[in-house]
């Protein structure tokens, strides 16, 4: 349901612990990220 949910609202991530659990669902367009990787993320794009 998680990943349905995600696909209608065009994310580009799914936030997750459990990234084995979404598995395949890069060929959505949607990367499933550690919330580490994601704060790393955007981290990045706030930085001049």
């Amino acid at each position: 349901m998680i990943l349905e949910l995600a696909f209608a609202a065009e994310c580009a991530y799914i936030v997750t612990h459990n990234t084995k659990d979404f598995k395949g669902s890069e060929q959505l367009g949607i990367n499933a990220i550690t919330p580490r990787n994601f704060l790393a993320i955007i981290n990045r794009k706030s930085t001049p």
